[in-house]
């Protein structure tokens, strides 16, 4: 009985010491053709789309995967660092589909945006233009908060002025032909400035534009509230151009 005992533990521990030779070349193999195909395919990192991205949608760190990929695959024209791809914006048109690679031409950063005025609304805002001029603006620039002023002469009675609202965003100004005056093909001479306002407020805004002259003045006191384009309730001007919306 003991020599069949000791048979049996003698079988036991060959068939072990077999099964963990066999998995100790199985490994070997594995890792040896990893190294094989590594350097074969020179695998290089690459990211692609971790999800369908909509267009003009920020990108994101949850929207970027990193992957190996051959470096034959990669072409020139695609991005394959994290770095060059998270906080810019996709284009206006198309989506990024899961799974692909991220196209320099499908990628902008926020000051190359066309439409880069338009991304900058918050919720309930709308892009307010008007015409200005140099003398009018000043030393006004995009991203500034200023107060703006309307002015309306009154046949028969003295002109009326006053503040309509306060700390207005300047999201951009523009020269005659459209172009952000940040653009290198800019002509540099102001003509239209776009300004963020509350939706509500547009019909008030436009009548303010039309019966009156519309002045813009940076203040101090702008910068130290978040509330933006604050609608100057009890001013004079207000009550007179809701008067005149209103018909009377």
């Amino acid at each position: 009985m003991n020599m069949q005992g000791e048979g049996k533990r003698t079988t036991a521990i060959k068939a072990a010491l077999c099964m963990g030779g066999a998995m100790m070349i199985l490994a070997l193999n594995y890792l040896l053709f990893r190294l094989y195909v590594g350097e074969y395919l020179s695998l290089q990192p690459a990211c692609i789309a971790a999800r369908d991205i909509p267009p003009r949608t920020r990108i994101s760190e949850e929207d970027v995967i990193e992957i190996s990929v051959p470096k034959e695959y990669l072409m020139d024209h695609t991005y394959t660092e994290k770095a060059d791809i998270i906080g810019k914006y996709t284009e206006i048109q198309g989506m990024i589909p899961a799974g692909s690679p991220f196209y320099r031409t499908m990628l902008f950063r926020e000051e190359d945006l066309p439409d880069r005025a338009a991304v900058q609304l918050r919720q309930g805002q709308t892009s307010f233009t008007m015409n200005t001029d140099v003398s009018a603006l000043g030393s006004i620039t995009a991203g500034m908060r200023v107060d703006l002023y309307v002015t309306v002469e009154r046949r028969g009675e003295s002109p009326l002025s006053g503040c309509l609202f306060r700390n207005v965003r300047v999201l951009a100004v523009r020269d005659h032909k459209g172009t952000d005056l940040r653009d290198a093909d800019s002509t540099g001479i102001p003509y239209l400035i776009e300004t963020a306002v509350s939706s509500e407020d547009i019909p008030l805004l436009t009548l303010a534009e039309t019966a009156g002259d519309i002045r813009l003045f940076p203040t101090a006191e702008s910068y130290q509230t978040d509330t933006e384009a604050q609608l100057v309730q009890d001013s004079e001007i207000a009550v007179y151009l809701k008067t005149l919306a209103a018909g009377g």
